[in-house]
């Protein structure tokens, strides 16, 4: 179980790390805000480096966890239909902005840590993603399950990280960003002539 001021410190470091990257997070801010003695991150953690691959660690596998695995253990539930899953991703994106923007602004200050915590994430979301493919579609094989995943994942990221701006830009609610996400995934599924499953 992890203790009352470990997850604090995680709850915190994960935001103020979203919003100021790692360099610009101190321990000290991190510890302040979390009601923490200021040694408490190295004691648990053993040093800002660690919580802040431990933090990320925690994003991907919070925004990866669509259930998939859970169901996949009962041998009598047919694997859900690929519109189903990218309702879940959407979902994920969408009530999930912390750990997105941790892992994108990782990514844009060099990607060292999120590449490292995202490869085997995004491998696992794209062995799902091509095993709900071939079970379902005739003729998959593993370039199209790469392909059509890419196609997935670039408006998905693009409109995560770049929402604040799209939102202002063009005059856009805060309630259309789920729709706007859900869209973009159905052209992609139309583009690939997946638009009858699900």
């Amino acid at each position: 179980m992890v203790s009352d001021t470990k997850s604090r410190l995680l709850q915190t470091a994960a935001a103020l790390f979203a919003e100021n990257g790692y360099r610009g997070a101190s321990v000290r801010r991190i510890c302040d805000l979390a009601r923490a003695n200021p040694g408490a991150v190295s004691y648990h953690f053993g040093g800002k480096r660690q919580l802040y691959r431990t933090v990320l660690r925690r994003a991907a596998g919070s925004l990866a966890d669509l259930g998939l695995e859970d169901e996949a253990a009962h041998d009598e539930a047919p694997a859900p239909a690929i519109a189903e899953v990218l309702e879940r991703i959407v979902d994920r994106v969408t009530t999930r902005s912390t750990e997105t923007r941790l892992l994108l602004r990782d990514l844009a200050d060099g990607g060292e840590v999120a590449v490292e915590v995202l490869e085997s994430t995004l491998r696992s979301a794209h062995h799902n993603l091509r095993m709900i493919m071939e079970e379902g579609i005739p003729g998959s094989d593993v370039a199209s399950s790469r392909e059509f995943f890419l196609d997935l994942a670039a408006p998905l990221f693009l409109l995560s990280a770049a929402w604040p701006v799209l939102q202002r830009a063009l005059d856009l609610d805060p309630d259309q960003r789920r729709g706007l996400l859900g869209s973009a995934c159905r052209r992609t599924l139309k583009a690939h002539g997946y638009g009858e499953l699900g």
